[in-house]
């Protein structure tokens, strides 16, 4: 995917839009003219020098802040962390605000904030989270309120619907949501001559008939971790008319709609129809088949460009396509969506620079780099239709998760309560003599009387 209008556009408009956008701290003083050189790498084109003097209002002696992310600056060959290395080398020169970047692993950066908020260790200023760890991190006292913080941003009203379902929790603002991504199923053109199966009762009938051809239906990720009940079960499960979790964010899993959910999976492993892998391996794991051309189709999601082989090209190709997930009694084609936000921890030290991060972040140039090195769908529109968003694979990716994404419902014990049901599924496809309706009772009931007293 080629961003030529990104590399002079992006430095230019941010350079000249965020002195105006941007709130003014007090006390606040044109302290300098900031001429900067720009040294900008991008895979796959070439470095691109931009030379822009500006002037760049901050404060006389401007606090450094820090920065929690998953990605590792270093690696040049990730074109997300080529990304967010730019845009801090940008935000650096443009406010005068040094940034202290600390690399934390995505599935541990919600554990770490809670463990530093329970021992009162330092905080970072502003954290990349996933949305789905908000309402617990609340209930640990994480993160901080930021409604007021950032009410009078000239962005804060532009963003979408999706945002406040992500980051705006009993009322609150804790977070402001870059993007949205979301689970996918992808499927090989040629191997569905019938078309694509939309109900579990096609996956059944084409699952039986790629079977004789050596090939299992579909591959996926679906081990012990909370992540499979994010991608692939509990989409699955809802759209049979089945909860993970009930109105007050206790466990509501054990019931005959998730039962249903796992007598049908049992029965595509049984058969053959898709690999054990799916449930003993890890995420690769469940990508590997189809790269090996053993399985038809795979679920990923929006993100799967950056770790699939093969992928984009297949289709850019129009070989493999973007098709609907199976859709059980509530004929919904239900795909996990998650906001992809960035959140000022509570007691952050330096707020204001967390806000000016905001304040550039969410300006619709820099949004759209980010989203679209993300392959994410930017919550303000303006940044959406930014030409690197101009294909169909952002088209139809941006539909699907309109129509069919679903965040997870909310609970206190997010990550605790989905890594449990996430290990007795897996107990369940592995061992057909467990019944599934009482190994589940069980976990929801351990879960409960651990957490939920």
């Amino acid at each position: 995917m080629k961003h030529k209008w990104s590399l002079v556009a992006l430095l230019m408009v941010v350079l000249l839009v965020l002195a105006s956008c941007a709130p003014a701290p007090t006390p606040q003083v044109i302290e300098k003219v900031v001429k900067e050189t720009v040294v900008v790498e991008k895979p796959v084109e070439k470095t691109v020098v931009v030379e822009k003097t500006v002037e760049v209002p901050v404060e006389a002696k401007p606090e450094p802040i820090t920065v929690w992310a998953r990605y590792d600056l270093s690696d040049t060959k990730d074109q997300a962390a080529v990304s967010l290395k730019q845009l801090i080398t940008s935000f650096e020169a443009t406010t005068g605000i040094k940034v202290n970047y600390e690399q934390v692993a995505w599935d541990q950066i919600a554990l770490k904030l809670a463990l530093i908020a329970q021992s009162g260790g330092e905080m970072p200023d502003i954290t990349e989270l996933g949305s789905q760890a908000v309402p617990q991190l609340v209930s640990a006292g994480a993160l901080m309120d930021i409604t007021e913080l950032v009410k009078d941003t000239p962005w804060v009203s532009q963003l979408s619907d999706a945002d406040a379902q992500a980051c705006i929790y009993q009322g609150k603002r804790y977070c402001v949501t870059a993007d949205v991504r979301g689970g996918a199923w992808y499927y090989n053109v040629a191997d569905f001559p019938n078309g694509w199966p939309t109900t579990p009762q096609d996956w059944l009938k084409e699952g039986e008939r790629l079977a004789k051809e050596g090939k299992y239906i579909s591959t996926f990720f679906a081990g012990r971790h909370y992540a499979a009940v994010e991608l692939t079960w509990g989409p699955w499960i809802r759209s049979n008319g089945g909860h993970v979790f009930d109105a007050e964010g206790k466990p509501a899993w054990a019931t005959p709609e998730t039962v249903e959910v796992v007598n049908w999976a049992r029965e595509l492993l049984s058969k053959g129809y898709i690999p054990e892998t799916c449930f003993t391996g890890d995420f690769t794991a469940g990508e590997t088949p189809w790269v090996d051309g053993k399985a038809a189709s795979v679920r990923g999601g929006s993100w799967s460009f950056l770790f699939i082989p093969g992928l984009k090209d297949k289709i850019n190709a129009g070989e493999t396509k973007l098709g609907l997930a199976p859709a059980f009694k509530e004929g919904k084609h239900y795909v996990f969506l998650v906001g992809e936000t960035w959140a000022v921890p509570k007691n952050a030290k330096n707020p204001k620079g967390a806000l000016a991060w905001l304040n550039f972040f969410m300006n619709p140039p820099v949004l759209a780099q980010y989203a679209s090195n993300m392959y994410g769908i930017p919550t303000i529109d303006e940044a959406f239709r930014a030409s690197a968003f101009d294909s169909d694979f952002y088209r139809e990716t941006a539909k699907n998760l309109a129509e069919n994404g679903v965040f997870m419902e909310q609970s206190p014990y997010y990550t605790e309560s989905l890594d449990a049901l996430a290990i007795a599924l897996q107990e369940l496809m592995l061992d057909p003599k467990l019944d599934p309706a009482t190994h589940l009772q069980q976990a929801q009931d351990e879960v409960i009387k651990r957490y939920f007293k």
